[in-house]
């Protein structure tokens, strides 16, 4: 992935250790001719001694189970010929798992990426080298890069082996094995479950199984174990299992890579230096090698899928599997992709391409897809999608469509989406997970005016719309495989241009199929036309620059279609006492609130009436003047009053990472005086209603503004709030207050600028 957007507060969690090395055993009996081959990649079985059993004893445990580890004997030394060394080879890295107990986290599979390698040996260590020449500058600046080195094993045994001299032996187990662990990788969430340093892994104990020969390489499983310092309860047991694949490095036949496309539709590998070009670099586009008349590449999807299917017999699931995944084919007009569903649910080697469906069980609440690719000229090579049973939780919330002309369902919210505390992805050796989604399952939002769009064709049943719902996110995933990046500003064109955008649920089942943004840059990306999409776009580095770039927006005007109807409606539920304060209530609250303000904090992409339209809308029935009916309820006066206080400090006072998206401070003249005059007159309580609290926020908002109409606003406050001091009216119990709000207006004051 080229660039990944959700870097905001990455935690590098890195540690290195030398893992078990078995020094001294020997081999288990062989045969003579196991050597006499032709393959390049040869496990040589060893024999099980105190330390192994000990090693297999602690593996098998808890979580032991679900990271594969397997019964019998699977230790072994690797045997590679000395002929293959020097050439190039593709290395993938894969996490297949990765769990701990304390607090529970689990991460589903993810590539670690792939490298071009060759080897070398020194010092009694065969060494891993990357040779894609990314680096590459001149004919003189060309740095090497070692990525692993593992220690040579000398045992008589090997050596007797009919053979041998043609191979060198080496410890898999034993390598350097510069794990990592990332934490928020995501960009659509902030997971930091320790913000405040690092997590240092101690690895324990590891071996190797499950060695198999592919028909271009070879594949082998590497599970590990080790505890975490920091983290309580102590020990803080980690474990998990890393694949590792070498395969033949090859380009496929006709291949032809896209240099400089357009930045950044699509997905790209890492920037590459350009020789003799003084510092100059590119990147490539990732895409397949799809061509007509090919045969499509399979995709395996797992077993999840019909256990899915059993449960929900009135749905078409497999059909909406099959039809988000084959879907795509219509866009290339020949078939690329072919689903062929599985009775496992086995994580497939580099050579294969696949879906797990991780039902029942929520696992990890999202979608993903990720995919491994040639560093050097984009060529994809394979991918792989995880896909939550999550999504079928939200299936209760899907109804039968309302009959044409019937007004509009209102529904309460009833829950705030959840998130997995603590997300985190792994890297090796240099290589780092690059998740390209995380589709978040959330359910069908609840929102006003929620209802099928004009011109619908019919009336949809709760279980085609589920099953549509279904077909949305695995296209939208097999979309990501295919090469698209995220395109948030489908929603412009409703219900969106795009299904790589993020949209909610009654939107998804209008856009199960690829739409016209991805039709055309899927084109373009593949030679198939020479046209770009002619269509918005934003992805997901854009995210925190425009209130029109978001996730889960809808309409071509979201602030007046979506923001303040929404917002309006769901603060009308807290004001009016509809429904009591709960945490769901206060998540929409604050979700609408932010994405209203990302348009006061623009800072150039929208009109300026749509700036100040944005902070109306937040301060909506707080502002001054109270409505004389509000101000007739003092129970709708108290929680306008709490409310208000927190919509200011959600504009000026709050942490920065409170904001969503969008950071940073107003800066909009317009704005900042619309701010600075409605705060002057909550702090002069120009309506008689204004608490101490909301007067005190209203000083500091003002302060914190640093600009001329703040300044103006808080010295003829000054002025106002002495003279309801020095005019007697007020009850002795408020002088205090009154006294400490003046105060504060003079600290502010003395000076304003700093």
């Amino acid at each position: 992935m080229p660039t990944a957007p959700f870097r905001r507060s990455i935690h590098l969690f890195t540690f290195s250790a030398l893992l078990f090395a078995a020094c001294g055993q020997v081999t288990a009996p062989v045969p003579d001719d196991l050597l006499a081959g032709d393959q390049a990649f040869v496990a040589v079985p060893r024999e099980s001694s105190a330390d192994v059993a000990e090693m297999r004893s602690a593996l098998t445990g808890p979580g032991a189970a679900a990271l594969g580890v397997q019964p019998g004997e699977n230790n072994f030394y690797l045997a590679i010929r000395k002929d293959v060394l020097d050439q190039p080879w593709f290395l993938s890295a894969f996490l297949k798992q990765a769990q701990d107990r304390a607090p529970s986290i689990v991460v589903p599979f993810f590539s670690l990426g792939t490298r071009v390698v060759s080897f070398q040996l020194q010092n009694d260590k065969l060494f891993i080298f990357d040779v894609s020449g990314q680096r590459t500058a001149s004919a003189v600046i060309d740095p090497p890069n070692v990525l692993e080195a593992y220690p040579l094993v000398d045992l008589p045994e090997f050596d007797r082996l009919r053979g041998s001299d043609r191979y060198v032996l080496i410890d898999p187990s034993a390598g350097m094995n510069r794990f990592g662990i990332t934490s928020d990788l995501f960009e659509d969430w902030p997971f930091a479950p320790y913000p405040d340093g690092d997590l240092r892994l101690r690895v324990g104990i590891a071996f190797m199984q499950n060695f198999r020969q592919l028909a271009d390489g070879v594949s082998y499983d590497e599970i590990f174990t080790g505890d975490t310092a920091g983290v309580e309860p102590a020990p803080h047991t980690v474990w998990g299992t890393l694949g590792m694949t070498f395969r033949r490095y090859g380009v496929g036949a006709g291949f032809e890579p896209t240099p400089e496309p357009i930045v950044p539709l699509y997905f790209t590998t890492g920037y590459r230096l350009a020789p003799d070009s003084g510092g100059g670099a590119y990147r490539t586009a990732l895409k397949w090698n799809l061509r007509p008349g090919m045969s499509p590449v399979k995709i395996y999807v797992g077993a999840g899928a019909g256990r899915a299917q059993a449960d929900y017999p009135s749905v078409d699931l497999m059909g909406a599997f099959k039809r988000g995944i084959e879907g795509w084919n219509d866009v290339f007009g020949f078939r690329v992709f072919e689903a062929v569903f599985v009775g496992d649910d086995a994580v497939r080697d580099d050579d294969k391409t696949f879906m797990l469906v991780d039902y029942p069980g929520a696992g990890v609440p999202y979608a993903f897809a990720d995919f491994r690719a040639n560093p050097i000229n984009g060529e994809i090579r394979g991918g792989s999608v995880y896909f939550s049973g999550a999504f079928f939780d939200s299936f209760p919330s899907i109804a039968d469509d309302a009959p044409a002309g019937a007004s509009p369902s209102v529904q309460a919210p009833t829950a705030a989406p959840s998130s997995p505390a603590g997300l985190r992805l792994g890297s090796w050796a240099g290589l780092a997970a690059r998740p390209l989604c995380a589709y978040r399952a959330r359910g069908a939002a609840s929102r006003a005016g929620q209802t099928r769009a004009a011109g619908a064709v019919a009336a949809l049943t709760a279980d085609q719309k589920r099953a549509l719902y279904v077909q949305h996110v695995v296209a939208h995933e097999f979309g990501h495989v295919l090469g698209l990046r995220h395109n948030f500003a489908g929603s412009l064109e409703p219900p969106s241009s795009s299904l790589m955008d993020y949209i909610d649920t009654d939107l998804a089942v209008q856009a199960a199929e690829p739409r016209p943004y991805d039709r055309e840059s899927l084109q373009y990306l593949y030679g198939l036309s020479a046209a770009p999409p002619a269509h918005p776009f934003c992805t997901d580095e854009d995210l925190a620059s425009s209130p029109l770039c978001q996730f889960f927006d809808r309409g071509a005007d979201p602030l007046r279609d979506d923001d303040a109807p929404t917002y309006g409606y769901l603060l009308g539920l807290l004001l009016d006492g509809i429904i009591p304060p709960s945490p769901a209530l206060d998540w929409w609250l604050d979700t609408y609130l932010n994405t209203t303000l990302e348009f006061a904090r623009d800072a150039g992409t929208v009109a300026p009436t749509d700036r100040t339209l944005a902070i109306a809308i937040a301060l909506d029935r707080t502002a001054v003047p109270m409505s004389a009916a509000d101000r007739s309820t003092p129970a709708v006066v108290a929680r306008a009053n709490a409310w208000g206080e927190h919509v200011l400090r959600r504009i000026a006072l709050d942490d920065p990472s409170l904001r969503g998206n969008m950071m940073a401070d107003v800066s909009d003249p317009g704005v900042v005086a619309l701010v600075a005059a409605q705060a002057g007159r909550m702090l002069r309580n120009e309506d008689g209603v204004r608490t101490p609290p909301l007067r005190r926020a209203a000083v500091d908002v003002l302060e914190r503004l640093q600009a001329d109409a703040g300044l103006l606003e808080l010295a003829a406050s000054r002025d106002a709030v002495q003279a309801e001091l020095s005019g007697g009216g007020l009850p002795p119990a408020d002088v205090p207050f009154v006294e400490d709000i003046l105060a504060r207006i003079q600290r502010a004051l003395t000076p304003y600028f700093d």
